[in-house]
């Protein structure tokens, strides 16, 4: 299980994408709209996801990092059932437990407000892309085994080769080959 998280235009798509090409293994389907909207129930979508793992898998973003940051500023609160702090903490405990992955994609600041004001699809998280890059920075401290991609680094290529490098190798290899 891989996981990208960061905020619009940190990268995440591309960099999902050639890890993708790279590992041999599939990008999970959104499950929230490019205007910030459940295209599911969350809270179940959630528990259905985590049971299926470990498996192969590539996330551009996982509910369970990113709904706690983006739906309150963007919706004012978060989607039904994320609000319940016990059914939250339980399921970032097995997320946990199960160990994916997890990559934050965090190019400077100034470039990724750059993207983001540059990108009409990035238009509801405009306001909010201060609040959106520093929550996610804050994150990053918090999962300090997690990888940290900046893709305009002098070193980017080298970095990349060494983390696909890692991730090829990773104890967490599924019966399929993939990387979990």
């Amino acid at each position: 299980m891989i996981i990208l998280e960061g905020p619009d235009g940190a990268g995440k798509s591309r960099l999902a994408n050639q890890l993708s090409q790279d590992l041999g293994i599939s990008i999970e389907p959104r499950v929230v709209s490019k205007k910030a909207e459940a295209m599911t129930d969350l809270r179940a979508w959630v528990e259905v996801d985590l049971a299926t793992w470990p498996r192969a898998a590539i996330y551009d973003r996982h509910r369970l990092i990113s709904e706690p940051i983006y739906g309150p500023l963007l919706r004012g609160r978060m989607e039904p059932g994320f609000d319940d702090r016990q059914w939250l903490t339980r399921m970032l405990e097995k997320m946990n437990n199960l160990d994916p992955t997890i990559i934050f994609c965090l190019p400077p600041y100034e470039i990724v407000k750059a993207n983001v004001e540059r990108d009409i699809d990035n238009q509801v998280v405009w306001e909010y892309i201060t609040q959106v890059y520093w929550l996610y920075f804050m994150e990053t401290c918090r999962h300090g085994s997690a990888f940290v991609w900046d893709y305009t680094a002098v070193d980017a290529v080298s970095f990349y080769e060494g983390m696909l490098a890692r991730l090829k190798r990773s104890e967490h290899l599924s019966s399929t080959g993939g990387i979990c």
